[in-house]
């Protein structure tokens, strides 16, 4: 038997033979038994183990050790478990129909004080790297959307590029190091609703516009610098079904805030102009996003692929991408990212000024922005804020919120 494939296979047989509600992460079962059915659901499950597996017979409600149970991992069914330093907690079920995540303060502990030994040490193996970023990981699964996600690229150019192992003050490891410190304690718990929102989603759309003007000539025959060449715009749609409105912005992006943690020398900026679209929309319209469900359509295969893992192993792209989930954990957004085919992408007409075009395509709507307002892009004053100002920023109701 695949020893690899097990823990699927007793999860399918304990759903399928005993509608025992089961599943497994890796090698580790969950079976949530209902109070009315008392430990029938590990039962159930211990039989399978000991049957399909190598286990050895059990006496009634003794734990057994075999190659596939550890009863040192055994936790009885409780309203609040918690597996490998994250608490599922299912108090208000009942209640408020909502189930809660969050990671122990001991868990957090342990990651930081793992990134304080190495930079101690002065080192970090690709090993332990791999450990870290797998703890991480998991203990992020318990965070709004993929918070943090972007910011363990360091970890993987560690576990898997880099020949120098050495860990000190000022790396790429160092800023991941600092990250997490500020981001872990400060985590709220992630709330989900067992029921569907009643509420329809929000319908984005965002787009961006890049090309390079013509050289030209000074009065001396010196030819202008590339970054004096470069042009650009953003747009963006919001369409609220639930009371039919729409709201339309574009911005140009500002070259000496982008290009302050940007390669100037690259021959496009079209994926990165793309993601600060992404970004900037929900800094215009915090207050129509704030706890809201969003089907976001872009069409740059690039920056979508970046939004949806929340991470990018291009630095250019992992800071906004970080940026992004950041919001998020403020705003309390669940957002779902696909592609849309760039002549179906209705804000690619905000992002090359076809104002016409774009009034004809939203008759029947209910604008609330004539013709247009502007997309707040962050400035260099706000993407260079601690991380507790972008965690808190939009987490506050509308009549605390900075202007």
């Amino acid at each position: 038997m695949n020893f690899n494939r097990f823990p699927e296979l007793v999860v399918t047989a304990a759903r399928a033979l005993a509608a025992v509600p089961a599943e497994h992460y890796y090698d580790d079962f969950l079976v949530p038994d209902l109070a009315a059915g008392g430990r029938t659901g590990l039962d159930v499950l211990e039989a399978l183990v000991r049957h399909l597996g190598r286990g050895r017979a059990r006496r009634p409600h003794e734990l057994v050790r075999s190659p596939e149970l550890d009863p040192e991992k055994t936790q009885e069914s409780a309203p609040v478990n918690t597996i490998l330093g994250v608490v599922a907690d299912l108090s208000r079920v009942s209640s408020d129909g909502i189930v809660l995540f969050r990671a122990t303060p001991e868990r957090i502990e342990a990651i930081i004080l793992a990134f304080e030994g190495a930079l101690a040490r002065g080192r970090l193996s690709p090993h332990e790297a791999s450990r870290l970023r797998g703890k991480l990981y998991f203990l992020l699964s318990a965070a709004y959307a993929s918070v943090g996600r972007a910011a363990t690229l360091p970890l993987v150019q560690r576990q898997y590029r880099d020949a120098d192992h050495s860990f000190h003050k000022g790396s790429e490891l160092h800023h991941s190091y600092l990250f997490f410190k500020a981001l872990l304690p400060r985590l709220p718990d992630l709330e989900i609703s067992i029921s569907p929102d009643p509420r329809p989603p929000l319908l984005v759309y965002t787009d961006a516009s890049f090309w390079v003007a013509r050289q030209k000539r000074g009065p001396d025959g010196a030819c202008s610098i590339p970054r004096d060449r470069f042009r650009g715009a953003l747009g963006a749609i919001v369409v609220d079904p639930e009371d039919g409105t729409v709201r339309v912005a574009h911005a140009r992006p500002d070259w000496d805030i982008l290009l302050a943690s940007w390669r100037d020398d690259q021959k496009t900026y079209i994926a990165e102009l793309e993601t600060i679209a992404a970004i900037a929309v929900y800094s215009t319209y915090p207050e129509v996003f704030r706890g809201r469900k969003v089907n976001h359509f872009i069409d740059n295969t690039v920056a979508l692929s970046a939004l949806v893992n929340g991470y990018s192993g291009k630095p250019e792209l992992a800071k906004p991408v970080n940026t992004f989930y950041l919001q998020m954990l403020g705003l309390r957004s669940s957002v779902y990212f696909d592609w849309v085919p760039s002549k179906a992408n209705i804000a690619d007409l905000p992002s090359r000024a076809g104002w016409t075009e774009l009034a004809l395509a939203l008759r029947g709507l209910r604008r609330l922005s004539h013709p247009s307002d502007h997309l707040v892009v962050p400035d260099i004053h706000t993407w260079r804020a601690p991380l507790g100002y972008w965690v808190d920023r939009f987490s506050r109701t509308p009549d605390h919120m900075e202007a």
